[in-house]
């Protein structure tokens, strides 16, 4: 593949960063009243139109489409009015954003009395108006009331988006997390509390897998609940009803003004098929092959989207014998989307003490989402005690040996009592050829804008593995060796876009992003690839 070899080539031999000056991209304001002269300033740290905008790093191109998507005004005064209101305090002094992502923002505001709470403000691009802040409160409701997890309180909310809501945009407001962010501390814990966490995490799944719904879908409150959604009848009350997902992806683009199945779902079969025939709906309609000048083109069959139609629909064909034979694990269960540590947080002894960012949380098939979780997952050779030779390694060695043992008992001990106490939980850990048939799944949602070769391998194995995978029918899709000798060929590719983007590591992601340190050194390589590679790209910087 020239192109991404010319890429690379540039990478390699390119000049001294240069100069540049970093500026910020002027988007029209409103001027909420932040400037209200009952608001004194000192209440704010930094400057109030942050607030509003994205400031954790740039883009090397489309930079003003993306800040656009993360740009979101509110009233700010009516927020800290909100926040003093909700938690039965007498002012506030001190309102910072402490966090923002691709679809939030958060601020903490410390109150007068030394309360303090979160305020979250989800991004344009966070999902459905209405839905997606509807949808989290009910879910974080439901896991604090009904299935007793450490969630935050929501103490105050609106998701409306006219003269009602005296914010101006959606938000909630709930209790701040106590203790301290597993992210920060994780590294320097020692084993005796690592362990705690992760006997606090089985026993969180534990709730999670006491509760099973009869659909696949989100929550919502059921008064607020969108057309087909369903009662959830549970233990301690019915309040609730699963309706349609609010994921980002099922949203983004002109999705959102589709007529696509987004649930709720009775059939596994249904709710995995829902993902593919969403994008072949939208790559028919909406979607614009790159230039072969371009210098993020990859190659002539992620750029074809007659190519992408074809395998989704060779997946369609395929997906019901995708599904396990073992009903329990198709079981719907709610499950955190992203169960990492900067969403967790423990005392001094490891104790989980609260769980943040709901949003987008679904109840969907245990055996799609029920997975290590990532802090908790460990790929190297098992070691559980430290060889006799220790002592003589030297400092480095040792610490990279304690490491792994850290590591490897972590894990032996998270399958052994997940199996002892979830076992509906370990059995998908080991059902048979499991990510075989998983995989074709995971990658069908975004085969446009992400990658179709992954797609296309996922399939291929499926193919070959047939006959081990225990189906009663011939295998629906047949490839042809020409088609799986392309497809290889187009697998080399790949693999210079990988090699591509690990020299990049660090330094500019997929989709452009950059830190602000970093911006003026991607800006540099970038300008430098489109001189060589592309011309006449429609990718300015």
């Amino acid at each position: 593949m020239p192109i991404l070899s010319c890429m690379l080539r540039g990478i390699r031999s390119i000049s001294p960063v240069l100069s540049r000056k970093t500026t910020r991209l002027p988007i029209p304001s409103r001027r909420y009243s932040y400037q209200h002269p009952q608001l004194r300033m000192a209440n704010i740290v930094g400057d109030p139109q942050d607030f509003f905008s994205y400031t954790s790093g740039r883009w090397v191109w489309n930079e003003r489409q993306q800040l656009q998507e993360r740009y979101r005004e509110f009233d700010i005064l009516e927020i800290q009015k909100i926040a003093i209101e909700s938690s039965s305090s007498g002012s506030c002094v001190r309102m910072e954003k402490v966090g923002e992502g691709s679809y939030n923002k958060s601020f903490k505001l410390t109150m007068g009395n030394g309360k303090t709470v979160v305020a979250r403000i989800p991004n344009p691009n966070a999902g459905p108006t209405f839905l997606t802040t509807a949808s989290e409160v009910a879910t974080m409701d439901f896991l604090r009331t009904i299935l007793c997890l450490p969630v935050p309180k929501v103490l105050a909310w609106n998701s409306a988006v006219d003269s009602t809501n005296r914010v101006g945009a959606e938000y909630i407001i709930m209790e701040y997390a106590p203790g301290k962010n597993l992210a920060d501390v994780w590294t320097d814990m020692d084993l005796e509390c690592k362990v705690q966490t992760m006997e606090d995490i089985v026993a969180i799944q534990h709730k999670f897998l006491s509760l099973k719904f009869s659909e696949y879908g989100c929550l919502f409150y059921k008064e607020n609940a969108p057309p087909g959604s369903h009662p959830a009848i549970v233990e301690g009350g019915n309040r609730f009803s699963i309706g349609p997902i609010v994921d980002a992806a099922s949203w983004s683009k002109e999705r959102g003004d589709m007529e696509i199945d987004r649930g709720p779902w009775a059939s596994a079969v249904d709710y995995i098929q829902a993902f593919a025939l969403r994008e072949i709906a939208w790559i028919q309609k909406h979607a614009i092959p790159r230039s072969s000048n371009d210098p993020l083109f990859v190659s002539h069959s992620q750029n074809d989207p007659a190519e992408h139609v074809s395998l989704l629909q060779r997946y369609l064909s395929v997906a019901p014998h995708l599904i396990p034979q073992e009903e329990g694990i198709l079981g719907s269960f709610l499950w955190h989307p992203d169960l990492r540590t900067p969403n967790i947080f423990v005392d001094n002894s490891g104790h989980i003490t609260s769980i943040i960012d709901w949003q987008s949380t679904s109840a969907g098939p245990l055996f799609l989402e029920g997975r290590h979780p990532h802090f908790l997952d460990y790929n190297g050779d098992l070691i559980l005690e430290l060889p006799d030779d220790f002592k003589q390694l030297d400092e480095n060695t040792q610490r990279a040996v304690e490491g792994k043992v850290t590591n490897s008992i972590l894990l032996y001990l998270y399958e052994k009592y997940t199996a002892e106490r979830n076992p509906l939980l370990s059995r998908v850990f080991q059902y048979p050829n499991g990510k075989t048939l998983t995989d074709p799944i995971r990658f069908v949602g975004n085969t446009w804008d992400g990658d179709i070769l992954s797609l296309w391998e996922s399939l291929i194995r499926i193919q070959k593995k047939w006959s081990s995978l225990d189906r009663t029918v011939e295998c629906p899709i047949d490839f042809s060796p020409e088609e799986i000798r392309k497809h290889y060929e187009d697998s080399e590719g790949w693999n210079e876009v990988q090699d591509f983007w690990d020299a990049l590591s660090g330094i500019m992601s997929r989709d452009g992003w950059t830190s602000h340190a970093t911006y003026d050194q991607a800006v540099s390589i970038y300008s430098q690839i489109q001189a060589e590679t592309a011309p006449h790209s429609s990718h300015d910087v």
